[in-house]
């Protein structure tokens, strides 16, 4: 029994240990496109899919598409239009930007471990919750929103060369070779975006719990029907053994033959 237990309790945790090691689909606008693997060609993008290391997203104009990488929707990422990522990994998250803007909303590094979106240029971590990252000609262009980011340049090999925290309310630009330029505040049109991508964000997790509560509600009704289709079965079986019971006993055999009352 011990062993049966724990074969269990050992399923259990390979089965979380996968689900850790997905993002899901909260929200499709537009055009927007996913590649599971290297190998897989490229599909529409449908809510609730879910992505695991080495998928692609990839969005149109005016196009774009949220992911969930736990599943209490407390980390999320906001793919802006034209723009594309790569998941190289999930647990801890890192996600690869060759192109376009993206948001991010980390309320609970925890259930990450780590968050860090990279450019061909820099890397940026967040310490806290809320960042965006673009990247285009060249230049990579970090804001931070809600606590603290660190940012490091990279070098043409990749190496990192430098780090520089980056405050809320404060942005940076590095530019192709990997040099940080001067910290510069964020206007009033960044933080009405960010407070957009927020109220935006919230709307999508109610939607994405709304729609799990369904389902799930949905599940326990068909449970609930196949329930009841099993216990009406049961009962006509029942009842037919019952007449076949009467039947026997107001029935005799008589010679060869069987007399009934």
């Amino acid at each position: 029994m011990k062993r049966l237990i724990g074969v269990f309790l050992f399923s259990l945790l390979l089965l979380g240990n996968v689900f850790a090691q997905e993002a899901k689909i909260l929200y499709v606008k537009g055009k927007v496109s996913i590649k599971k693997d290297a190998s897989a060609p490229w599909e529409k993008a449908k809510i609730s899919t879910m992505l695991g290391k080495q998928a692609e997203v990839k969005t149109g104009a005016k196009s774009e598409c949220t992911l969930s990488f736990d599943e209490t929707m407390k980390n999320i990422l906001t793919l802006k239009e034209n723009s594309w990522v790569k998941l190289e990994d999930i647990k801890p998250a890192n996600i690869s930007l060759p192109q376009g803007r993206v948001f991010a909303l980390i309320d609970d590094i925890k259930k990450v471990e780590k968050f860090e979106i990279r450019t061909p240029t820099a890397v940026a971590g967040v310490r806290g919750t809320g960042e965006s990252v673009e990247f285009n000609g060249g230049m990579s262009i970090f804001k931070c929103f809600a606590d603290a980011v660190y940012v490091q340049g990279l070098g043409a090999q990749g190496q990192s060369l430098n780090e520089q925290s980056l405050l809320e309310g404060f942005g940076i630009n590095v530019d192709n070779a990997g040099a940080f330029g001067q910290a510069f505040s964020l206007s009033e049109g960044d933080l009405q975006e960010w407070r957009r991508f927020e109220a935006s964000a919230e709307h999508i997790q109610r939607d994405a719990e709304r729609t799990g509560r369904d389902n799930r509600a949905g599940s326990a009704s068909l449970d609930e029907l196949k329930q009841d289709t099993r216990q009406d079965y049961g009962d006509t079986i029942l009842e037919r053994e019952r007449r076949d019971e009467e039947s026997r006993e107001r029935c005799r055999t008589v010679g060869n033959e069987t007399v009934c009352d």
